[in-house]
């Protein structure tokens, strides 16, 4: 007779939970399996495409900046020395000049007389009004015969701070002097105080032969106007900053000398866009490099790229090249300002032949490089047309994001997809253990019937013989 079973009862021996799980595993090969296949294949997809939406952004960052033509109206400034330096704002013109025997403005400083303590009063006898004139404009300091020095000082700053600033200077023990000084530089800054009452103490009061002859306020710095030679052309100025020779240049006088020749030379920040274009490439480098490994087979090494075959995606190393070599209807190319490929596709950068193409002619360069208006019309550059490009496939709705967007409904449906069929298998592995285990039972007391039959037999014949 046959064994007992041994997971499912003590039955046929046969209907075992081995042959169930053999059962299953091969349904779960056929129906599950390939389903996992496709969602690892469709993860690597996802990680795929977020890298190479990556590169691309980051190549598109570098496009960007030599699309625009913000890069192209940047200015260096050569020939600052120590008695000026000149800054230019972005897009002034390119331009050369001289400047040499500066002599700087100064602001006026007066000093008052001595007194003993900064709590003394400064008037005697009465009241009135302290006057003080800078720039063409007076203002009025009320005093009393109580007020002290330092409360003259604050008072001051309260109503004449825009034009003159009030200081203590403790010049010894008991030297305490009040010190104007007026905000601004030139010779219309000059200060004058003088005293409306009479009472105000006289080493306040501005030293005048004829107005004031009593009066001790001393002036220790006269007011004076900035003056140099521009292209040797004496020019006189209120400040030592000048802004109004040229628009958008700035002049910072920085030393009285009539020995220093500052040759000052305003041109095309080139340093900055070849930066750009250093960027450029390397990103370039990586993101063809990436693109070449995800769309091209290796029968030898037996790889194939994920993106093998998918027009959509070898379309963009395409695309991003062909404009990167293209030659535009006057001639140019990115070859002839050193941006050029080898003969396995890596793209290489020569800082000195761009430098030089550039500036050969700075005004093409940058049409041929950037969106640059001239003439009241646009030209898209090389730069600008890689830019469209770029947002046809990272934008919004470009074709990465499209991509992007399929592959993850398609992960999502798969992994639906999975979860339903391994429901089913499941239940349908429950229900024939069920009814595995029913047989057995059937069988079980078919056996056991037979089993007492066969005894009931066997002591019959033992009995007759």
């Amino acid at each position: 007779m046959a064994g007992t079973i041994n997971s499912l009862g003590i039955g046929s021996g046969v209907l075992t939970s081995d042959i169930i799980d053999k059962l299953k595993n091969n349904d779960t090969s056929l129906l599950i399996t390939p389903i996992d296949n496709k969602i690892t294949l469709q993860k690597q997809k996802g990680q795929a495409l977020s890298l190479l939406n990556s590169l691309l952004s980051s190549f598109k960052s570098s496009v960007n900046s030599l699309s625009s033509d913000t890069l192209y109206q940047g200015r260096f400034v050569s020939g600052n020395t120590s008695a000026i330096s000149v800054s230019a704002a972005a897009g002034v013109n390119v331009q050369d000049f001289s400047i040499s025997n500066t002599k700087m403005a100064l602001n006026d400083i007066h000093q008052s007389g001595t007194f003993s303590s900064t709590s003394v009063p400064i008037a005697s006898g009465g009241s009135g009004t302290m006057t003080l004139t800078s720039g063409g404009l007076s203002f009025g300091v009320n005093y009393t015969n109580t007020m002290t020095l330092e409360e003259l000082k604050d008072a001051i700053n309260l109503q004449a701070s825009d034009k003159i600033q009030a200081s203590i200077l403790q010049v010894g023990a008991t030297d305490y002097r009040l010190v104007l000084r007026s905000k601004e530089t030139g010779v219309n800054e000059k200060i004058v105080t003088t005293d409306t009452g009479g009472f105000l103490d006289q080493k306040l009061i501005t030293y005048d032969p004829v107005t004031n002859p009593t009066g001790t306020m001393e002036e220790v710095q006269a007011a004076e106007d900035a003056s140099f030679k521009y292209n040797g052309i004496t020019l006189t100025r209120s400040s030592n900053v000048i802004t109004d020779i040229t628009p958008g240049v700035t002049i910072n006088l920085l030393q009285d000398s009539t020995s220093i020749t500052s040759h000052i030379s305003i041109t095309q920040d080139v340093d900055t866009i070849a930066a750009e274009v250093s960027t450029l490439v390397k990103s370039y480098n990586t993101l063809l490099s990436q693109l070449k490994d995800m769309t091209t087979t290796d029968v030898e090494a037996g790889k194939a790229g994920i993106f093998n075959g998918d027009n959509s995606i070898n379309a963009i190393g395409r695309e991003v090249t062909r404009l990167m070599t293209s030659i535009n209807g006057q001639g140019n190319s990115l070859a002839l300002y050193g941006i050029d490929l080898d003969e396995t596709g890596a793209m290489s950068f020569k800082t000195s032949t761009f430098t030089n193409k550039f500036n050969s002619d700075a005004i093409a360069s940058s049409k041929f490089f950037s969106n640059v208006a001239s003439d009241g019309a646009t030209e898209n550059g090389v730069f600008t047309q890689l830019s469209t490009l770029m947002t046809r496939y990272t934008g919004s709705n470009g074709t990465l994001t499209t991509l992007t967007k399929g592959s993850e409904t398609e992960l999502k449906a798969l992994t639906a997809n999975r979860t339903r069929s391994l429901a089913l298998l499941e239940a349908r592995y429950a229900s024939m253990a069920a009814r595995f285990a029913a047989y057995d039972s059937m069988i079980s007391k078919i056996n056991s019937q037979f089993s007492s039959l066969k005894q009931q037999i066997d002591a019959q014949a033992n009995a007759n013989s």
